[in-house]
């Protein structure tokens, strides 16, 4: 080839859109068109001084480049076959050049290396971009979490990832073969064949079912299924792709909550208690059967009603709106005493209404009211407090029984004084003997016995005396009192007190804790009286204060005890050990009303065996604890 051939082959060559170079057998550069010095970012002039495999070739690929242009100079290397390698620029950039190669020859030997290439280096990167992504689909299918499967367009199985292989059960030989109907619950085929034969048909792009699988097992799982098709470039459906969620925990707790939202309506439906929500303008959010027996409807016709379409009272009513709005406004809840109307009998129950202001989910203002009916409870109370009335009337007649009779046992001995002395006046007259010394004696002994009397009169209607408000006052002093009332009775029936006392100081009501010892001094007296067994009869009366400030009154006798069967019963309401004639059995009741109601304290009882001046005795210990209140005025 002569000068002017080879500048005329340089200049096509430079024209040409592909890469050429021309190299000698050691791979010096003789020739590098444009297209080859603009991919390396080398200058023709600078590129003709360099050695192509030095340079441009990477260092891993030097050694197999040089081999190649060995086997074309050596002529064993096919010419049509292509070379694919990479190549770097001067500035390091790798590339990914396509070459084929030829020679020139002169006198049969190889003098120059043709190599004419394509930049492959964009349609590299995408094959490579498309490996990695079919690699990352491949992987996504295998590894989902959801289950994937593929079928054709009769909807037998081509391919199923391990996640649905999983839901159902089966292995992925079990599976491929079958048709989605195989494995589809019986109430879902008729709904599911629809919508797949829709898709298939290009009628619809996917659809979306909620249904239910059965398992390899026979075991029944829910799903979300999207399903959709593969295409090919002229739009007609290839495969059916599906893409299926395992809902079925899901599903469970849902039909959970379901089942407990029902449950909790039957036990709020069931209540006997008034439930009801209402919204801020007093329309019924909820009511249960309880409110609507009362109006006299069904709780489906009061949702959304107010109380003003039941009843008639519109400015009871209002106000009772007013109220529930305030409520909550301020967010209070509060319990309060009101009166609805029974449309049934017509008449109006009491009930106890707790209003708690609460928030739906769309954070609106709402009332919950839950009432309980009290007029039966009211009623009972009101005949219980007409009963207790009753009590204390025969409580106080009983005493009074028991105070006319201590009062015949002080004015016996004193009247007896009286009648003797008059009787003596008389006798004396009549014989003649009357002196005035003696006539001076006896009208002194007839004045005292009438002081005594009078005295006595005085005591006993300071015990009587309403004295309802709360006085300091020193339990001692109490006992004394109930003891002198009670003297000559203790007196008659030779018992003997035997005390161990200290003054303690409470305040309450004194008359009535007069009246309760005195109670337990005549049941104790009573009950050693009716022992006739006994050779020395005593009551033993202890007054402390405890240590956690509790004034302590005991008293003990030696009768014998309570008979176990009934101490039990002795604080009920006409319960009585004694004849008919003599007991009501109420005292004990009265006094443990006392006691607890009007003194926040307590009595209690127990036969109690114990030794007094070396004999052994057994007897019934009634113990009074009362809390110390101060005087707060």
């Amino acid at each position: 080839m002569n000068k002017i051939e080879q500048d005329e082959l340089y200049k096509y060559l430079n024209i040409t859109k592909g890469l050429y170079l021309i190299l000698d057998k050691n791979g010096n550069i003789l020739f590098a068109n444009e297209k080859v010095c603009n991919t390396v970012e080398v200058s023709f002039e600078r590129i003709k001084k360099m050695n192509w495999i030095e340079t441009f070739i990477p260092n891993d690929l030097k050694s197999y480049i040089s081999n190649i242009l060995n086997q074309i100079a050596s002529k064993d290397m096919k010419l049509s076959e292509y070379v694919e390698n990479e190549i770097v620029t001067i500035k390091g950039e790798r590339k990914f050049i396509s070459w084929k190669n030829s020679y020139i020859e002169e006198d049969g030997v190889v003098t120059k290396i043709i190599c004419s290439g394509e930049d492959k280096t964009k349609s590299k990167e995408i094959e490579q971009y498309l490996e990695e992504k079919e690699e990352r689909l491949k992987a996504i299918f295998d590894f989902s979490p959801l289950g994937i499967f593929i079928t054709d367009k009769i909807g037998n199985m081509l391919e199923a990832n391990l996640a649905f292989l999983n839901m159902l059960g089966y292995t992925k030989e079990e599976i491929l073969g079958r048709t989605y109907v195989d494995i589809t619950h019986d109430e879902n085929i008729d709904l599911n064949e629809e919508q797949f034969n829709k898709l298939v048909d290009n009628e619809i792009g996917m659809y979306k079912l909620t249904k239910k699988y059965t398992r390899k097992d026979n075991e029944l799982i829910w799903v979300n299924a999207t399903v959709s098709t593969i295409k090919d470039q002229y739009n007609e459906v290839l495969y059916v792709l599906a893409i299926i969620e395992d809902i079925t925990e899901m599903k469970n707790r849902e039909e959970h909550i379901i089942a407990q939202r029902r449950y909790l309506h039957t036990i709020i439906d069931q209540n006997p208690n008034v439930i009801v929500v209402k919204d801020y303008e007093g329309k019924f959010i909820l009511a249960n059967q309880a409110i609507a027996k009362l109006y006299d409807t069904t709780v489906e016709n009061m949702i959304g009603k107010k109380d003003e379409d039941f009843l008639l009272d519109k400015e009871a009513i209002a106000k009772k709106i007013e109220f529930n709005k305030n409520l909550m406004d301020t967010n209070e809840t509060k319990i309060i005493y009101e009166d609805i109307e029974d449309k049934v009998s017509g008449k109006l129950r009491n009930f106890q209404s707790i209003k708690k202001p609460i928030t739906d989910v769309s954070g609106e203002k709402q009332i919950l009211i839950i009432s309980n009916d009290i007029t039966d409870i009211k009623e009972t109370q009101k005949k219980l407090k007409e009963n207790e009335e009753m009590l204390h009337h025969q409580s106080k007649m009983a005493a009074m029984g028991e105070m006319l009779e201590n009062i015949a046992h002080q004015w016996r001995q004193p009247l007896s004084v009286i009648t003797t002395s008059a009787s003596s006046v008389r006798i004396h007259k009549e014989l003649g003997t009357l002196t005035d010394d003696f006539l001076d004696e006896v009208l002194d002994a007839i004045v005292k016995s009438g002081t005594h009397l009078s005295q006595t009169i005085d005591d006993f209607r300071d015990f009587f005396k309403p004295n309802r408000k709360k006085v300091d006052f020193d339990i001692t002093q109490c006992y004394q009192k109930a003891i002198f009332l009670v003297s000559s009775k203790l007196k008659n029936r030779e018992i003997e007190i035997v005390e161990n006392i200290e003054n303690v100081s409470i305040y309450g009501f004194d008359n009535e804790l007069i009246q309760v010892i005195m109670n337990l001094i005549n049941n104790a007296t009573d009950a050693i009286d009716d022992n006739k067994n006994l050779a020395n009869k005593y009551i033993f009366i202890n007054i402390y204060k405890d240590e956690s400030n509790n004034a302590i009154f005991k008293i003990l006798d030696n009768a014998g005890g309570i008979r176990e069967d009934i101490k039990d019963k002795i604080f009920e309401p006409y319960f009585t050990t004694k004849h008919k004639s003599l007991g009501t059995g109420i005292g004990l009741y009265m006094s443990e009303e006392i006691l607890v109601k009007h003194m926040n304290g307590e009595i209690k009882v127990k036969n109690k065996e114990f030794e007094y001046e070396g004999s052994s005795y057994r007897g019934a210990e009634f113990t009074l604890v009362i809390p110390i209140q101060e005087n707060e005025g």
